[in-house]
């Protein structure tokens, strides 16, 4: 136990001395850092906990910023997953508004008991924008497409065991935003998530997947400090995922399922240092009978605790 926190604490301490490679100093940008405990409940042996750190870098007098993260999370199966990635934006400011288009890297590496080891590579380019037509009504929202790799192979290079797929992947969330007052507003938004793949004729199925969602998201500023954010996501409809190659074991050749999710995010500042955060969720999946492919309905407890550095 003592030596997987040393190497998780070890992880986390390495993202964060990244930071110092850049060609600038906490003299000279401003910094926000959150430090945070995640955990998920399933219910299950894939229960899992573990840190999270995200950083953002914005040099005095700038408009560019720089974010890093880390996760580190530890299933009670023992499986594991970690992913680190890293971006690059330019905020272009006017009257009303700014768009802020990004580039980044990111991996996520998942480690199974079964020997299996699944690598994801992703190369991304995200744009979010801000525009206020007056003092109650804007619109926000942001875009996202990226280039993916997928690898599956076994931890001992196990002839055959090799499976790969390059996606073309994108995230696109355009909202409305309504202004109650400075310390409050109203978000409602339509999200859609999916990717096309290119495995070439080995496995024969495309590994396709869309869904798509109505958002809506709250945010109240107390006057003595506290902030509140609940959101919702509901679905629209069934969302589908092909599967990786036609399995003898089942009929069907995708599944079809709709994701709900029921959450509050609070924060609260220490000083002008520090500030609490918190997020909790209840997430439901379901299935559409017949295209489950031997999955069941499941549901998560998430919980995120963290202090947030800015200097």
């Amino acid at each position: 136990m003592k030596s997987d926190l040393v190497k998780v604490s070890g992880r986390v301490i390495s993202v964060g001395l990244l930071s110092l490679l850049l060609p600038f100093s906490a003299n000279a940008a401003k910094i926000n850092a959150t430090l945070s405990q995640e955990s998920g409940d399933y219910g299950s042996d894939y229960n899992y906990s573990g840190p999270r750190l995200d950083m953002t870098i914005n040099p005095d007098g700038s408009n560019w910023y720089y974010s890093l993260g880390y996760r580190d999370r530890k299933h009670e199966s023992d499986q594991t997953y970690t992913r680190a990635d890293v971006d690059v934006s330019y905020r272009f400011r006017f009257d009303g508004g700014w768009i802020q288009p990004s580039v980044g890297i990111r991996k996520d590496t998942t480690m199974y008991n079964s020997g299996t080891r699944i690598v994801l590579d992703k190369y991304t380019t995200e744009t979010k924008y801000l525009y206020s037509f007056n003092d109650r009504w804007g619109i926000w929202g942001e875009v996202q497409f990226s280039l993916d790799k997928q690898t599956s192979d076994k931890f001992d290079d196990t002839p055959d065991s090799h499976m790969q797929s390059d996606y073309l992947s994108w995230e696109v969330e355009p909202g409305v935003r309504y202004y109650f007052a400075n310390s409050s507003r109203l978000t409602v938004s339509y999200y859609n998530v999916g990717q096309r793949s290119d495995k070439g004729d080995t496995w024969g199925l495309t590994d396709d997947k869309q869904s798509q969602q109505a958002r809506i998201y709250y945010y109240w500023k107390m006057p003595f400090g506290l902030s509140i954010s609940p959101y919702i996501r509901l679905p629209l409809g069934y969302g589908d995922t092909s599967a990786w190659y036609d399995s003898a074991s089942f009929d069907e050749t995708k599944t079809m399922s709709k994701t709900s999710r029921y959450a509050l995010q609070v924060a609260y500042p220490l000083n002008n240092t520090f500030q609490l955060q918190a997020e909790y969720y209840y997430e439901e999946t379901k299935y559409k009978p017949g295209f489950n492919m031997g999955k069941e309905d499941g549901q998560v407890n998430y919980l995120k605790v963290g202090v947030r550095a800015a200097f």
